[in-house]
């Protein structure tokens, strides 16, 4: 489901509740986003989480939502941009793209000629001299990869790198609805299943990539990250398990 930021420092411990299968930890599986993300993966990423018709809904609701954020003049960043399908749809805005993959980011660049995108970790790098930008998107849920200390810091980060006036857009994963989406016909149709961990919040799913490990806190994490730092937050569900989380209208610091 999602794509673009490095596992790193990841800890997890806990199983599945009785009948289901454990929850994998660090110790007993060791693969990186970053590893899951190669040259092989990606043409199976494309067919499953851009291509197929369960996900066009999100997508068309995105392309909409991030045309009334764009500025004429304004730079966007995508964080995790993946493929780069979102930037793909806007080639007359000034657009930065962001991707620990460099398979992802091989498409991205096939996508978005002239688009300058940065092979890096999201939640390591830093923007020389304290740029800013007018948009900054983190889609798929990609945060997803780290464990909650580095989620926090890498909202923290989104936040800074939003200039005054600007917009944030984070599509969240609804970690109260994950296993309902076993019952959907994507599910049947592509093998792809959700493994929750007692707590609610620690999840994974296996697809042709390998077993994805994630982690979800609920909308009140987010907010309590995000809205103070903004004149207005909302937020609309689309595609159930996931939301779409827009804060506009960056507060200048201090």
């Amino acid at each position: 489901m999602l794509t673009g930021c490095a596992r790193n420092g990841y800890k997890r411990t806990g199983c599945a509740p009785s009948g289901k299968r454990p929850i994998q930890t660090k110790a007993c599986h060791d693969m990186t986003s970053n590893e899951i993300y190669n040259e092989h993966y990606a043409p199976a990423f494309a067919s499953l989480f851009i291509e197929h018709p369960l996900w066009q809904p999100k997508l068309t609701f995105n392309a909409q939502a991030i045309s009334s954020l764009l500025k004429p003049l304004g730079i966007w960043l995508d964080t995790c941009c993946g493929q780069g399908w979102h930037l793909a749809r806007f080639p007359g805005h000034r657009r930065v793209g962001i991707d620990a993959s460099g398979a992802q980011l091989e498409r991205a660049r096939r996508k978005n000629p002239g688009v300058p995108f940065i092979e890096a970790d999201v939640a390591a790098y830093e923007f020389p001299g304290g740029q800013q930008f007018d948009l900054v998107t983190n889609f798929w849920s990609s945060y997803a990869y780290l464990n909650e200390e580095g989620i926090r810091a890498l909202v923290r980060k989104l936040v800074r790198w939003t200039a005054p006036g600007g917009a944030l857009y984070v599509e969240l994963t609804i970690p109260e609805t994950l296993e309902e989406f076993n019952e959907s016909e994507f599910a049947a149709e592509t093998g792809t299943k959700v493994v929750m961990a007692p707590d609610g919040i620690h999840w994974q799913f296996h697809d042709p990539g390998g077993i994805h490990q994630m982690t979800s806190p609920g909308v009140a994490f987010f907010d309590d990250l995000i809205a103070p730092h903004f004149a207005s937050v909302d937020s609309a569900v689309v595609i159930r398990s996931i939301r779409q989380y827009i804060a506009r209208n960056r507060k200048p610091d201090g």
